[in-house]
């Protein structure tokens, strides 16, 4: 009876294995997403507030506004992200 419980056991799991398969394959990873940004730069601080600038990885200069104390406030953002939910900031990195 043990046999025949414990060959069940293995033939479904193999099974369940099987059919299952690898489908994490067509997801990209969080290592891939941090790969693609060059290095951040600090272009203005302002108000307890650091706007840093950097490119995506299609060349696109993107944004980040974050405290001093580094909690981030605001992520890859475009430049017109950027006028808009930040105007003060944007005035002053204009300038």
């Amino acid at each position: 009876m043990k046999k025949l419980l414990l060959t069940t056991f293995v033939l479904f799991s193999g099974l369940g294995i099987l059919f299952a398969g690898d489908g994490c394959v067509d997801y990209a990873s969080v290592k891939d997403k941090d790969l693609s940004k060059t290095t951040q730069e600090i272009v203005l601080t302002s108000n307890n507030l650091q706007l840093l600038k950097y490119s995506d990885h299609n060349g696109t200069t993107r944004f980040t506004i974050q405290n001093l104390d580094g909690t981030v406030v605001a992520e890859d953002m475009s430049r017109l992200e950027l006028r808009i939910d930040f105007p003060e900031i944007e005035k002053k990195f204009e300038s």
